[in-house]
């Protein structure tokens, strides 16, 4: 009977120090995850819109053509790199909005025109309490770029200087909320976030983060390609629901938020391949996903003009996109889900 009894505590104490070295790497999964992929891309962004103001600052100073294209590319550098952090929108950050003040669209631009028609400079340092559709990403695009036409463009802001000083309260507005985030994250989300285990998936670490992968993926399905294009529940085809379409940028941004999901998924130190391959020692998920990401960018290439252009000129080149995101979504909400455990929550197909 000792021997029974020695022998069952034996088996107790494996058991136990078991769960607490499956528990451990899960922690330092986590908080690695935040260091690797998370800070990095908050990181990169916040560089990229500080060079964005930089160039703002000697545009105000000269308003030629030359220094307004300098700004329209950064402006599509900025936004590409933003595109990547969307991958980590979850839990409180998405809670808190920081997403939408950052990059909301569309933008009113009637709203936007009257604010600087009004011309109250007491605005320019309270941008912080205005709608996120007259700040952001998304109205600095509107500025730059006006409707597709750069002259225009250019002429409004050369005739109402206070256009630009408009736009470069937004562009710094834009840094308050990206060092606003950063900052949310240091000061203890980080730590939050990789100790989340609950089995509810809001307070679940590995939950939250790959649910965050199926929402871009969907998103970009859905909200960027299938409802401008016409090809969700209405036929309807409208290009000017499309992000970014206003600097004919919205394919480099969809293409830039699918690397990060692959960067996470697999390219990464810190990735989800590493725990999923773990799960299935043949790989198989691995490699399909591999080769569906393959076959994104392939139909993302494909199509050399701009996706607004695109829509109207070649639907059968956004409509083969637009299914392979389907494919690859499926892999993620189905099989990577069920291997992972984790439940997969509603998609907000409005936004990131």
């Amino acid at each position: 009977m000792k021997k029974i009894i020695l022998s069952f505590l034996s088996l107790a104490i494996v058991v136990i120090a078991c769960e607490k070295d499956e528990n451990k790497p899960l922690d330092t999964f986590y908080q690695n995850y935040y260091e690797a992929n998370i800070l990095p891309a908050l990181t990169n962004f916040k560089a990229q819109i500080e060079t964005q103001i930089d160039y703002t600052e000697t545009f105000q100073k000269d308003k030629t053509l030359s220094n307004l294209e300098t700004l329209q590319n950064q402006w599509k550098i900025t936004a590409t790199n933003y595109a990547k952090t969307r991958v980590y929108n979850f839990g409180l950050v998405k809670d808190n909005f920081y997403d939408v003040k950052i990059y909301n669209f569309p933008v009113n631009t009637t709203n936007i025109e009257t604010l600087i028609q009004n011309q109250d400079p007491t605005i320019l340092n309270d941008l912080s309490t205005k709608s996120s559709t007259v700040v952001g990403l998304g109205t600095m695009e509107y500025l730059l770029f006006n409707n597709q036409d750069t002259t225009k463009a250019l002429e409004l802001l050369e005739e109402n200087s206070y256009r630009t000083d408009y736009l470069l309260a937004v562009s710094k507005e834009v840094l308050n909320q990206i060092n606003a985030l950063i900052n949310f994250w240091e000061s203890g989300y980080k730590t939050e976030f990789s100790n989340s285990s609950g089995n509810n998936c809001l307070e679940n670490a590995r939950c939250l983060a790959f649910n965050q992968i199926i929402n871009v993926l969907d998103v970009n399905k859905v909200t960027k390609i299938g409802k401008p294009a016409g090809l969700e529940k209405s036929d309807n085809i409208n290009p000017t629901l499309l992000e970014a379409y206003r600097s004919q940028n919205s394919l480099a941004l969809i293409k830039a938020s699918l690397e990060e999901v692959a960067y996470v998924y697999s390219g990464s130190d810190v990735n989800f391949a590493s725990i999923i391959d773990g799960i299935d020692s043949s790989k198989k998920l691995s490699k399909q996903i591999s080769l569906n990401f393959s076959e994104v960018n392939t139909n993302i290439e494909a199509i050399e003009i701009s996706l607004y252009t695109a829509i109207e000129n070649e639907p059968t080149k956004v409509e083969t996109l637009y299914n392979s995101f389907t494919t690859l979504n499926n892999h993620f909400s189905v099989d990577g889900a069920s291997l992972l455990s984790v439940t997969v929550l509603p998609t907000d197909n409005d936004g990131d």
